[in-house]
């Protein structure tokens, strides 16, 4: 399910496209049935839920990425990836959740709210992540000036 990715692109061979968007569909269909399936408790509980258990998930791409650097393969996008703002971007995703559902409470019943946030998160994942996905793995953005810049007569 791999295919090499543009020539010149500094990665090498990579997921396809295709195996990229089932990752994402697959990851938000889990967060989206971790948000709604966590009870009855408060909104906050499944703010904290999700958002712990996406940084469990980070450490775990940082720790695979290190395993892979020690026996030698290239972590690639991976050594480049801005880990800050992802955090940071799933923090945001939880906190527009966790507002989007005290919102809800004033119209609907707390379970009707959660499954509706539950849904609505778990379309974000899968629809936001390929792209950006694909936006930070462009091969374009790790051109230097140098290569892109017009040749000198």
């Amino acid at each position: 399910m791999t295919r090499t990715r543009a020539p010149g692109h500094a990665d090498g061979p990579g997921p396809s496209p295709r195996a990229i968007r089932v990752a994402f569909v697959l990851t938000g269909l889990y967060f989206g049935w971790r948000w709604t399936s966590d009870g009855h408790g408060p909104p906050w509980q499944h703010a904290l839920r999700v958002l712990v258990t996406m940084l469990i998930a980070l450490a775990l791409v940082r720790s695979i990425r290190w395993w892979r650097t020690r026996r030698g393969r290239s972590g690639g996008a991976m050594d480049r990836f801005p880990w800050r703002d992802l955090i940071l971007f799933k923090l945001l995703l939880v906190a527009l959740a966790l507002a989007a559902e005290y919102l809800l409470h004033r119209w609907m019943p707390p379970t009707h709210a959660q499954l509706v946030v539950g849904v609505c998160l778990g379309a974000a994942i899968a629809v936001g992540g390929p792209i950006v996905h694909r936006r930070h793995n462009s091969p374009a953005r790790f051109a230097s000036p140098t290569t892109t810049s017009a040749p000198t007569p």
